[in-house]
């Protein structure tokens, strides 16, 4: 499998929350680090935090025949295993949405952990894999948080109290049972495939601009830097956000092509 990779931050620092990185052997990883919120207990931070992960996983999940799941906790493991000296039981302890696409010959096999997308061209329509789970607690929030003038801060603070717990919605964080809770599957090998963060998946999933087959095809003639530039335009024709309420005018945002 050929796989590019484009990520690109929504901050003016440059900042970037996101990480991404593939394999010759044909495994491609896409996260998507947690918004921090005041304080995390964690000196290193989220984008230390996604590069330590994604390293990991990429190592465990490129061993054939290992659950993806499995390979996930493990990861997950060994990163909270790397700073046991930062406070993990914090809340707001750095975490991720996490892609996973392992490609052989024979099958592709997946896994996704909230709500991280994987776009797979196969059928006469493509195959679209996300964690939905979380939808409603964060619409719950979002609009509470917008009708009392709530700040991105107190919003995240109230997502952090029930991410990785029942009834609320499953991370990669400090806890390997997560991955448990991770979408998992199996496909035919396919024409391509797309790994997306959320912030990259706007035009298809808020802003309602394209169709999946218009962003996968966008993708193969432009490469993963055009679909980001895809929310770039979008999210630019709309500053004051208005149009497309959100809580930030840009988001990190990063994308895996995937061909045979």
């Amino acid at each position: 499998m050929r796989a590019s990779v484009a990520s690109e931050s929504g901050r003016p620092d440059g900042r970037n929350e996101d990480w991404a990185a593939a394999t010759p052997s044909g495994v491609a990883v896409v996260l998507d680090g947690l918004s921090e919120a005041g304080g995390t207990g964690c000196r290193h931070g989220t984008p230390w935090y996604v590069h330590q992960l994604g390293a990991r996983l990429l190592g465990h999940a490129g061993v054939a025949g290992r659950p993806l799941a499995d390979a996930l906790a493990d990861a997950v493991t060994d990163v909270a295993g790397l700073h046991p000296d930062c406070d993990l039981t914090h809340p707001g302890t750095p975490g991720a949405t996490v892609a996973v696409l392992r490609a052989t010959t024979a099958a592709w096999e997946y896994l996704v952990l909230s709500d991280a997308v994987l776009v797979v061209d196969g059928g006469a329509e493509p195959t679209v894999v996300t964690d939905r789970r979380a939808d409603h607690h964060l619409a719950e929030l979002s609009a509470a948080a917008a009708a009392d003038g709530g700040s991105i801060t107190e919003l995240v603070q109230a997502q952090q109290l029930i991410r990785n717990r029942p009834g609320g919605y499953w991370i990669a964080q400090v806890d390997p049972a997560a991955a448990a809770h991770a979408v998992t599957g199996t496909v035919p090998p396919g024409r391509g495939a797309l790994l997306l963060s959320d912030g990259a998946a706007l035009a298809v999933t808020d802003f309602d601009a394209l169709s999946w087959r218009e962003l996968l095809d966008l993708g193969y003639a432009g490469g993963p830097e055009a679909v980001v530039a895809a929310t770039r335009e979008l999210e630019s024709r709309d500053p004051d956000r208005t149009v497309w309420p959100r809580y930030k005018r840009h988001d990190d945002a990063t994308a895996v092509v995937c061909r045979p």
